[in-house]
């Protein structure tokens, strides 16, 4: 008769545990997002270099790339680079941007910073960027997320990783 006994318990807390873990790895996903990688290679269309008396450049990029798991996208670039502050040293900067990108499912608002440092195989460009829900449309209306951002710059090209939930 004990094992009997035993067999229904012995069931109803292995049920227990697989409920459990379902509803923690359900709760889990919707909280940590889903993944963002993205690559883009990217041109200058625009630059005004006000360094010389405000220490300020802006540059505006263009290029195309992928977003994995959306697609073909292009994108446009806006950076404000403060040239008279040296986060990492001689020769280094910070940027501040807006990345439109460009997709078949919407468009995605990303905002950036990020800082330019001096290396012995010339500067790297190492930023974060956040999720622009509001201002991104289709099926990035209302997302969030972050991420991190590295840019080759002698290869003009951009990868971005990070986390994008959706808001539907």
């Amino acid at each position: 008769m004990g094992k009997v006994i035993r067999l229904p318990i012995l069931i109803t807390v292995v049920s227990a545990v697989v409920v459990s873990l379902a509803v923690h790895t359900a709760a889990g996903g919707a909280s940590d997002g889903n993944r963002l990688d993205a690559t883009f290679t990217e041109s200058s269309a625009s630059i005004t270099n006000r360094i010389a008396d405000l220490g300020v450049f802006q540059l505006i990029n263009t290029g195309s790339g992928t977003v994995e798991g959306f697609g073909a996208a292009t994108m446009v670039l806006g950076v404000t680079q403060d040239r008279s502050v040296q986060p990492c040293g001689a020769g280094s900067w910070t940027n501040s941007a807006i990345r439109r990108v460009v997709l078949d499912a919407g468009v995605l608002i990303l905002r950036g910073s990020a800082y330019v440092c001096q290396t012995a195989s010339g500067p790297v460009v190492t930023g974060e960027w956040t999720v622009d829900g509001p201002s991104s449309t289709g099926v990035f209306a209302g997302a969030s997320g972050s991420g991190q951002e590295t840019v080759d710059i002698a290869t003009r090209t951009s990868t971005l990783s990070g986390k994008l939930k959706l808001s539907s």
